[in-house]
């Protein structure tokens, strides 16, 4: 039975309609949160496109979770996943009022805990061992 899994599941429609691995079904969409927003970060952006990085990549695990809670299709999750980096790229650039010439760090009006979340998410950017000021 443990050699071959249609014997317990190949009563249900779902089985035979979903053929492929798992971990490869899940990997289509957590594509976003793996792979697109952290190389999108690792280029070290400023501004506006900074503060979409950073919303989008607490956004995308939270979908990539919590979604399929609500649908098991692959499709509408990947596409959740993109509606949040794309809304968050539209939100950063609509509610970005700072000019280049100042620092990032003139968030002023935010509260405590998501400064302290935005900075967890840059841990270590600059402050290396041996990094040169």
């Amino acid at each position: 039975m443990a050699t071959n899994p249609s014997s317990l599941f190949g009563g249900f429609d779902w089985y035979y309609y979903n053929s492929m691995d798992i971990s490869i079904t899940v990997l289509g969409y957590w594509f976003w949160w793996l792979f697109i927003v952290p190389s999108l970060r690792s280029r070290r952006p400023r501004g506006f496109e900074k503060k979409a990085l950073d919303t989008a990549f607490l956004g995308t695990p939270l979908i990539s979770i919590l979604a399929p809670v609500v649908t098991k299709d692959t499709e509408l999750i990947w596409i959740a996943n993109f509606l949040v980096v794309a809304g968050s790229y539209g939100f950063a650039y609509l509610t970005d009022d700072t000019d280049d010439d100042k620092d990032d760090d003139s968030d002023v009006n935010r509260p405590a805990w998501l400064k302290f979340l935005y900075k967890s998410l840059d841990f270590g950017s600059g402050r290396e061992r041996g990094a040169r000021k």
